[in-house]
């Protein structure tokens, strides 16, 4: 699903990069056992990096080990490298992946290949993803029954993203002296077409490249 969602935030700064007010993709996957989480896991995550390629963010974007919190012992998050970001990541340059600044006393080094030579950079977190468990199936008690007909757990995986902060971060990483510079992914048209009076010439423009299906 993707809706607006309204969160009390204390820390609401820099327009959409933080606000009370957002747009959210919320996803949620359900399993049979863990070798299936797992596998579904990787499969949205390389999906994650096929749209910030998209979006041509993926360049400067890193799979960050965070905080799992009461879920696992690891969350991922995607930060997308920023002047104006707000998060502190810490960069292995050999396994192109990060560590997010809240755990890096308990993690001072790559959770990947183990290099303690790691580059601080500001950045920005676009998506996140992680695996749930059975935290909230077993609140709910929802179970499946399996072949056999016995009731088994179910393991859940849970997806975030958030369109309008990206949409931000887009802004903040191909801006330009004049202004906003969209990539042509996600801009709203092809061509943007002036015209400060009734002008014939800019009419004849106008019609030719709507002839020639261009936006």
């Amino acid at each position: 699903q993707i809706q607006v969602k309204f969160r009390n935030e204390k820390r609401a700064k820099a327009g959409l990069l933080r606000g009370r007010e957002f747009f959210m993709k919320d996803m949620y996957s359900f399993h049979p056992d863990q070798d299936s989480l797992d596998k579904y896991y990787d499969e949205v995550k390389a999906a994650y990096f096929r749209i910030y390629e998209r979006l041509g963010l993926k360049d400067l974007t890193y799979l960050t080990y965070s905080s799992g919190g009461a879920f696992s012992k690891y969350s991922h998050e995607f930060q997308t490298l920023i002047d104006a970001g707000e998060d502190h990541i810490y960069i292995c340059p050999k396994c192109k992946i990060a560590v997010n600044r809240e755990i890096i006393e308990e993690q001072k080094s790559c959770p990947v290949c183990g290099n303690t030579d790691l580059t601080e950079a500001k950045a920005i977190e676009v998506g996140n993803i992680f695996k749930l468990g059975t935290k909230f199936s077993n609140a709910f008690e929802m179970k499946y029954m399996d072949a056999a007909g016995v009731a088994r757990e179910v393991i859940m995986g849970c997806y975030g993203m958030g369109p309008s902060r990206i949409l931000g971060t887009i802004v903040e990483v191909f801006k330009d002296e004049k202004g906003i510079v969209w990539p042509a992914s996600v801009s709203p048209f092809k061509v943007h077409l002036l015209s400060l009076k009734e002008n014939a010439a800019a009419e004849k423009i106008y019609q030719e490249l709507l002839q020639n299906n261009i936006e």
